[in-house]
């Protein structure tokens, strides 16, 4: 079986945590950015991962843009939708605001790996937002936000399982 995994970051939190997914998956597994995703790849796939960082409730543009594009062929294969995003939120309800509801209705699995904030990564600016985050969390006594390995290994023993059951 051949699965890819065509993802969107704004930061790096997103392609770690496809990283990590892949290597858990018993399956050739092709990790894809949004940038080099191309229309006639996916015909190539057996089953096809979407993920995305939510910021403010929003992925990529490039994500969405590809989502639309190639709909009728994401609808006629099997998928499975990510996001990395704060916990704690109506996951549906930003699966059906970033991947639209048709999509989430159609994929077998969709999840929320959560997110990490890292100091080292952006321009300026962003490295000093995400300090004065770093900076609040601490202050207030509460963890910072980290990839949530549970979900990742629920959502790769899934796909494991389904692959086991996969009949050629």
């Amino acid at each position: 079986m051949k699965i890819a995994i065509i993802y969107s970051t704004s930061s790096r939190t997103t392609k770690k945590a496809c990283k990590i997914l892949s290597s858990k998956i018993n399956a050739s597994v092709q990790l894809i950015p949004i940038e080099k995703a191309k229309t006639a790849c996916l015909l190539k796939y057996n089953y096809i991962i979407l993920a995305g960082s939510a910021y403010n409730g929003k992925v990529q543009s490039a994500l969405k843009r590809y989502i639309s594009r190639n709909m009728k062929t994401l609808k006629e294969k099997p998928i499975a939708l990510v996001l990395n995003c704060e916990e704690g939120i109506d996951t549906k309800e930003r699966l059906n605001r970033t991947f639209t509801e048709e999509l989430v209705n159609t994929s077998q699995i969709n999840s929320n790996f959560g997110y990490e904030l890292n100091p080292d990564e952006g321009n300026f600016i962003e490295k000093r937002k995400i300090n004065n985050i770093i900076d609040d969390y601490k202050k207030n006594g509460k963890e910072l936000p980290m990839l949530n390995m549970d979900e990742i290994d629920k959502f790769a023993d899934y796909i494991n399982n389904m692959i086991n059951k996969r009949v050629d």
